[in-house]
């Protein structure tokens, strides 16, 4: 019998791990009171059942909550609790040992596990939090679907989730609704946001039975694709018996492990693909993969198997991959839970970001550049700040990332339904795109400070956040939560805060002799947002509201 143990629990406050700020899990959100709507089957909508090693697994059963209509503009929300099996492996000892997972080979193999693995049959639980939440316009629906898949976090047994019927508080239905969620319903899309018991320290909520009939508990579901892919067959199943017509497209939208989950799907094709022959996710929208992670490769006797043939390339899946650039973290030795270091493959990093662009890399030399893009984005960490109201609380101030989604939203729809290709990847890295070409917001390209991870008040734990330092000319450089200092003007020394027309003048945006104005800083943001508006970046109406923004912004001192 394993022994549930959390190691190393010292050093969570010490070290820049990335779980802390790798996606918080939708559970979080949740904070009103319990709901009070009746319960009622959804078992006819199940997704079917598949085999496994001679075993039946799938969805079990299914109870709904039905809210009706929660906002004015006409949007219904129903709340879904799904109880069902899964088959997987787990390893005994060792990095993601409470990581029951169908993909071993990545899961544990990136991670530097190497040890002997152990097929079983896992339970998973509506009543321990295993749900989801379904929003879509009562009128107006488009026929697609956007599934959304969290990042690590969430443990019934710690009380980070709840039972399935505990997240719909009447009194604010609508305030748990991210900012990308908005963007996604305002387009006529539905939403289904999926939980799952994805908390990254021992012990997890589940126990495995293994082939062998050992009972191994303490385990989490956060690495097994045929959760979500099943949630997301259950709801096209409800949608086309609630609205008349089946689902045209469905997406899924990942963040951080929620991300490089999706990224397995296309790994592990079969599990995407539906009886009549159809996929059950049409495309994918990964937002800052966890840890960079999956790289695509899977080696075989000292061979790369992965995407060799055409046909294996032909299923895979239209990707757009956002990588946050100034997320700075990597898994380091005091975390070998998270990743063994000795015992990685050599094409994997601790460096998150440069994880992100050996995959970019390794999809382009495969041929999958038709297939996949990567944009890096300037200036963000791994928070988007699609929860917080104008991207500020307390000393956090973040990029509005939701801007960018709402564009990425429509570049990854056009490409799979229209065949409009979007821009090529753009990065920094030398083989990528042939050029330093990173998107640059105009928040970044028309700076009127710095943004820089780490907030004063938050410590390492701000690892995922981003404060903002102005060029107000006023005081020292800041020193951030790590009691580093902030290099504004990036001359290696701490120094006094530049003026906006001294910081513009270094960065080119001024000449020698000029002085910062607001026309000058309006006809850059201008020019920025006409650039991304051009590659279809961000829409229409995001680019007219960076510009009339920019015109009554309070500014710094010239």
């Amino acid at each position: 019998m394993k022994q549930s143990s959390i190691p190393f629990r010292l050093f969570l406050c010490l070290s820049a791990v990335h779980w802390l700020w790798s996606g918080r899990p939708q559970a979080l959100q949740a904070a009103g009171p319990p709901d009070q709507l009746p319960a009622v089957s959804c078992a006819q909508f199940l997704a079917p059942k598949r085999n496994a090693n001679g075993k039946t697994v799938g969805q079990e059963d299914c109870r709904m909550q039905d809210a009706g209509v929660v906002d004015p503009r006409k949007y219904h929300r129903i709340e879904m609790g799904i109880t069902g099996t899964l088959a997987g492996w787990i390893v005994k000892e060792g990095a993601r040992s409470n990581h029951f997972t169908s993909a071993p080979d990545f899961v544990y193999t990136q991670m530097g596990n190497n040890r002997p693995r152990f097929h079983g049959v896992l339970r998973y639980e509506g009543s321990k939090g295993t749900s989801l939440t379904l929003l879509y316009p009562e009128t107006g629906w488009n026929g697609k679907l956007f599934v959304m898949v969290h990042g690590v976090g969430g443990s019934f047994l710690k009380g980070t989730m709840k039972p399935w019927d505990r997240y719909f508080d009447p009194s604010k239905p609508m305030d748990d609704v991210t900012k990308y969620e908005k963007a996604m319903l305002a387009k006529g899309y539905a939403v289904a946001r999926t939980r799952r018991n994805a908390d990254r320290e021992t012990p997890g909520d589940y126990t495995a039975t293994l082939d062998n009939g050992e009972e191994w508990p303490g385990q989490n579901i956060n690495q097994n694709p045929e959760l979500i892919l099943d949630m997301a067959k259950l709801v096209k199943n409800f949608l086309k018996d609630r609205l008349g017509r089946d689902v045209s497209r469905a997406y899924w939208y990942g963040h951080s492990a929620g991300a490089h989950l999706g990224l397995l799907v296309n790994y592990m094709p079969e599990a995407n693909q539906e009886g009549n022959g159809k996929t059950t996710i049409d495309g994918f929208l990964a937002d800052d993969p966890g840890g960079g992670l999956y790289v695509p490769i899977l080696m075989r006797n000292g061979q790369d198997i992965l995407f060799r043939t055409p046909e294996e390339k032909a299923k895979f899946i239209k990707t757009i991959e956002i990588a946050h650039q100034l997320y700075p973290a990597y898994y380091s030795k005091e975390t070998p839970w998270e990743m063994e270091l000795k015992t990685i493959p050599k094409f994997i990093s601790p460096i998150y970001l440069a994880n992100k662009r050996t995959g970019a890399r390794v999809f382009k030399e495969k041929g999958l550049d038709s297939r996949f893009r990567m944009y890096e984005v300037k200036g963000v960490s791994h928070n988007g700040g699609e929860d917080l109201e104008n991207g500020k609380r307390g000393d956090i101030e973040i990029l509005d990332l939701s801007r960018l989604i709402d564009g990425a939203i429509d570049l990854l729809d056009n490409w799979v339904d229209k065949g409009i290709e979007p821009p090529a990847t753009k990065s920094d890295s030398p083989g990528l795109s042939g050029k330093k070409d990173s998107l640059d917001l105009p928040e970044t390209a028309c700076p009127l400070g710095v943004y820089f991870p780490y907030p004063p008040l938050h410590s390492v734990g701000g690892v995922g956040m981003t404060g903002f330092a102005a060029f107000d000319g006023a005081g020292l450089e800041p020193v951030d939560g790590r009691m580093v200092f902030v290099d504004m003007n990036a001359n290696g020394r701490r120094d006094k805060r530049e003026t906006l027309t001294q910081a513009w003048r270094r960065l080119g945006l001024l000449k020698p002799d000029e002085t910062f104005q607001r026309a000058k800083y309006v006809a850059c943001v201008q020019e920025t947002a006409a650039k991304l508006r051009k590659e279809n970046f961000i829409t229409e109406k995001v680019a007219d509201q960076y510009v009339q923004e920019a015109a009554k912004k309070e500014l710094p001192e010239k």
